[in-house]
């Protein structure tokens, strides 16, 4: 019996010490914690933030707005395991940002982010509101750029004109009218050649046919010579041809607006 009480002593002996050194490991673990997770080298601002070089039409206080808007830039710190997966979600929730490849931290300067970011390729054109303009998603960005940043720019992107819609959601959302999104991929397929051809206005709208529907295009220029598009679908293989062709006419004439009153409309819908 007096082994079977020492045993005991010695097991619960065992045991205290074992909690005592546990204690005094989370109680330095505290004091570590409070002394240098949160020293303020390693806490999350924008200033350690690192991101792929965001494009003119994006603003300067870009970061410093993708942190607030999370409530990352108080309280956030380097040394938090999931601040990859916040950082992430913090700049998709940004109308601006199409993609994060990558995030990586770095102790103790900050954290690097790979973005891509959405590029504006048309405005559509609202009867007495305005403009807005969209990607070639026909995602919803926003106005700020084009109207108190670079208003001159607006002239670099052609019109979507005739949408009676209204957006159904906010900005890094998408428009919801299939003819704002129709256009607005056409608009991503003419992007590299749209100044070069003098394009000022897509003009997408609804053809009868005899099982229903479709959307079709017409293109503008300055001068308003027309360009029958047609339907318009992104997979379509034709649509680099159109391209191609449109081009061949413009170098032939030297100008889309220098074809001859006879060949207007240009008709590229039978192509």
């Amino acid at each position: 019996m007096k082994r079977f009480s020492d045993r005991h002593k010695l097991f619960f002996g065992i045991i205290l010490i074992t909690l005592l050194f546990t204690g005094l490991g989370l109680a330095g673990w505290f004091f570590v914690k409070n002394r240098i997770v949160y020293r303020s080298e390693y806490r999350l601002s924008a200033d350690r933030v690192l991101v792929t070089v965001p494009p003119p039409w994006v603003p300067e206080n870009f970061i410093a707005e993708v942190l607030q808007g999370s409530g990352l830039d108080t309280g956030a710190t380097l040394f938090d395991t999931l601040l990859p997966q916040k950082l992430s979600q913090a700049f998709l929730a940004s109308p601006w940002v199409e993609e994060v490849r990558q995030v990586h931290i770095r102790y103790p300067a900050g954290a690097e982010v790979q973005l891509v970011y959405r590029v504006p390729v048309a405005l559509v054109e609202m009867v007495s509101q305005g403009f807005y303009p969209v990607d070639r998603n026909g995602i919803l960005l926003p106005t700020d750029y084009f109207i108190n940043v670079a208003p001159e720019k607006k002239e670099n992107y052609p019109r979507i004109t005739g949408i009676r819609s209204q957006p159904l959601g906010v900005t890094g959302t998408l428009w919801g009218d299939p003819l704002v999104h129709t256009a607005a991929q056409l608009a991503g397929l003419l992007e590299d050649v749209t100044q070069k051809l003098g394009l000022v206005k897509i003009i997408p709208s609804h053809e009868a046919t005899p099982t229903g529907r479709r959307i079709v295009c017409r293109l503008q220029t300055n001068s308003e010579t027309e360009i029958l598009w047609g339907r318009f679908e992104s997979n379509d293989p034709k649509n680099i041809s159109k391209k191609k062709h449109l081009l061949e006419i413009a170098e032939l004439y030297h100008s889309l607006d220098n074809v001859p009153a006879q060949f207007q409309p240009i008709d590229l819908s039978k192509d």
